[in-house]
């Protein structure tokens, strides 16, 4: 049977891991044959959405504003109507928010993070998503979490939001597996070995942690590369990443590719993510598809997407010094060659979307 989706799609042109679950999905979703799509995005991601949206897109709902406080209010009190002309079966939400609407509704969560650290975000946002996201946690008929880890701190927060959630890990990118590599201008055949961060400058990622070891002495003489967007909240970090790329200890590549990030993945010495906390990880399930040698954080969505993998190395997020022995320690041994592959327990994102069809299905 035929089922229409409605998706809430305004994050699709995201740098970042929101950006990426968005445009996968969607790309996913338009190539089946047994869904019509009715997508809400921005004016400016409309050529995004249909290229991604392929023969099972229908419609692309626009809203009349695109900053930042408007669209959400339009995504929570306005959209919902524009669903229910189009005769939607099911509303999915990518991010945060689901309209108020009498269509059933499913609302992915990808992480806590606007509740537990709202602290960290500019002041509209703090002010007026954590109580919309509860609203919508708690209007939403069905829960999708992306790791059994963010459903976990769901439960901790609602137990009641827990009791309607199912899990439906993130997928792996098939694009970034058949990227074919290469280098970033910054780094020259005689750049040396480095140590790779991939993620933006939210304070949760802990950067600083790195730009300060790297201020006092890079670690066995690694160069740090910083592969992410210029976007977070992070000033200090920020500051000294700058000062070290203008010291040539770092490099920042804010723009990357598929291409160059799956360089970098494979040429890397060794992957960092000293992380306080994730939904999900997706960047260190890249690194372990490209069997990249790994320290993370001991954050328990990194140690869900590791499984025990013995080439990851697990640290506590606040030692500095364990961090700099484990660093140094990890750039002596040379990484062997393999070609990717899909690390043990990691699905596709088409497996990914079949199982939210599924979800949804069962709700519509």
């Amino acid at each position: 049977m035929l089922l229409r989706i409605g998706l809430l799609a305004d994050t699709v042109e995201y740098a970042g891991g929101i950006g990426r679950y968005v445009r996968e999905v969607l790309a996913a979703l338009g190539t089946r044959s047994d869904v019509r799509l009715n997508v809400l995005a921005p004016r400016s991601a409309v050529a995004t959405v249909e290229r991604l949206g392929g023969e099972a897109l229908d419609a692309v709902t626009v809203p009349p504003r695109d900053d930042q406080v408007s669209l959400a209010l339009w995504n929570r009190y306005r959209s919902g109507s524009a669903f229910e002309a189009w005769n939607a079966d099911v509303v999915i939400g990518t991010k945060h928010l689901l309209p108020r609407a009498t269509t059933p509704t499913v609302l992915v969560v990808h992480d806590m993070l606007t509740i537990t650290r709202a602290r960290e975000n500019a002041l509209p946002k703090r002010l007026l998503l954590p109580r919309q996201y509860r609203n919508s946690l708690t209007d939403a008929t069905a829960l999708v979490a992306v790791s059994a880890a963010t459903r976990a701190r769901l439960a901790e927060i609602g137990p009641a939001w827990n009791a309607k959630c199912s899990v439906i890990p993130n997928g792996m990118s098939p694009h970034l597996l058949d990227a074919t590599p290469a280098a970033p201008a910054a780094l020259t055949p005689d750049a040396g070995p480095f140590a790779l961060v991939v993620g933006d400058l939210s304070p949760r990622k802990n950067l600083g942690l790195l730009t300060r070891l790297w201020s006092e002495a890079p670690p066995a003489d690694l160069r740090l590369v910083v592969v992410g967007p210029d976007s977070g909240g992070d000033h200090r970090a920020r500051t000294e990443l700058i000062e070290l790329e203008l010291a040539g200890r770092a490099i920042w590549i804010r723009d990357a590719d598929d291409s160059v990030l799956r360089w970098c993945y494979e040429q890397a010495r060794i992957v960092l993510f000293p992380t306080f906390e994730e939904g999900f990880g997706l960047p260190l399930l890249e690194a372990l598809a490209f069997h990249a040698p790994v320290i993370a954080s001991t954050d328990r969505a990194l140690c869900e997407v590791a499984g025990g993998d013995p080439s990851v190395i697990h640290l506590d997020p606040t030692d500095a010094s364990g961090w700099r022995h484990a660093i140094a320690a990890a750039a002596t041994t040379n990484r062997e060659t393999r070609a990717p592959s899909l690390p043990a327990g990691a699905i596709s994102w088409a497996e990914h979307a079949d199982r939210l069809v599924a979800l949804a299905r069962s709700i519509a």
